[in-house]
Parts: structure tokens; C-alpha cells; sequence
């Protein structure tokens, strides 16, 4: 069950459907599929799909900073 609020006592649940929102743009936008078509994905599906867009990002980041390292050695 979700709080009432949030942290800093707001409304939590708009606070949520912004969350979600914003997971399904970034689903539809790395997936190059639907924003309409990521409303299918059960929560499970969202969540690794989350999980595995940041660890992408993490190694990208990780190789630019190489890259960047060794082009100023």
C-alpha cells in the first residue's frame, strides 16, 4: 500500500503518477517502442526495465570517463 504522503508531506499520489509517467517516457524513448504500448508492461516488467536502462547508462558513463581518461594521459 502506498503513504498518503510523501516526505515532505505532499500528496503522494501525484507525486507517483509523475513517477510513472516519467518511467514510461523513458521506457518508450530507449525502447523505441509506444509510450501507449509501455501502459501494457506489468510493474515487474517496469521496474527491470528501469533497473537495466540505469546500469546501461552507468556502463556508458563508465566508458566515456575511460575514453576521456586516456585521451588526457
Amino acid at each position: 500500500m502506498d503513504p498518503v504522503l510523501t516526505e515532505d508531506g505532499k500528496p503522494y499520489g501525484p507525486h507517483r503518477y509523475k513517477e510513472l509517467v516519467k518511467e514510461r517516457y523513458l521506457i518508450a524513448k530507449n525502447t523505441n517502442t509506444s509510450y501507449i504500448d509501455t501502459g501494457k508492461i506489468t510493474p515487474v516488467e517496469r521496474r527491470y526495465i528501469m533497473q537495466f536502462l540505469h546500469e546501461e547508462a552507468q556502463r556508458q558513463k563508465e566508458m566515456l570517463e575511460e575514453v576521456k581518461q586516456r585521451r588526457n594521459s
